[in-house]
């Protein structure tokens, strides 16, 4: 997936990858922002927030916590897998850019390493609030966009990214942004 958007497959040329990067990091914003709406839409449909949407938040935020924290075998709402490969052969390098983009701003549709976006989208729905939602999960789109332009960019080989996304320090951080939301959510 990330192949598709390296400076390689454009012959070195600037714009081209220029483009391709720049769609990839807007499909992938773009999504997360609808799905936070969605998200948002349905809290909103189902009245909330509610008087327990704060403590609900919590709870999930401690769970994933605990996941990430103390290896707690805690499932992620995820596909465990990625974006259809076959994508980038059929589709133009711009096209399979932002549909890749957008495959992974939606989260939840290719693999995830860690909880911290499904407490994200457990407060979107308990926002109650579609620009609330959005604006909950725009964030998680961007990074994952511009983190497979950053790779890319650099020139550093995917493989390489994986193997720190499954290092402790993410873990850590992930762990401390989780135990964060607990603690305000708890206030």
């Amino acid at each position: 997936m990330a192949e598709t958007i390296t400076p390689v497959v454009h012959g070195g040329r600037r714009r081209p990858y220029a483009v391709a990067a720049a769609l990839h990091v807007a499909g992938a914003t773009i999504s997360a922002g609808l799905l936070g709406g969605v998200l948002g839409t349905a809290g909103a449909l189902a009245r909330a927030p509610w008087e327990w949407t704060a403590p609900a938040v919590v709870v999930v935020a401690a769970v994933y916590f605990g996941r990430e924290a103390f290896s707690l075998p805690v499932p992620l709402p995820d596909r465990k897998r990625q974006v259809p490969e076959w994508w980038r052969t059929f589709y133009s390098p711009a096209v399979a850019a932002l549909l890749y983009g957008a495959g992974l701003g939606v989260g939840f549709l290719t693999y995830l390493s860690f909880g911290t976006f499904a407490v994200v989208m457990a407060g979107a729905v308990a926002s109650g609030d579609p620009l609330a939602g959005a604006l909950l999960c725009i964030p998680f789109g961007l990074g994952r966009g511009l983190a497979v332009v950053a790779v890319t960019w650099r020139g550093v080989p995917v493989e390489r990214l994986d193997a720190v996304a499954e290092s402790a320090g993410p873990r850590l951080v992930n762990a401390a942004a989780l135990a964060a939301v607990a603690v305000a959510g708890a206030l």
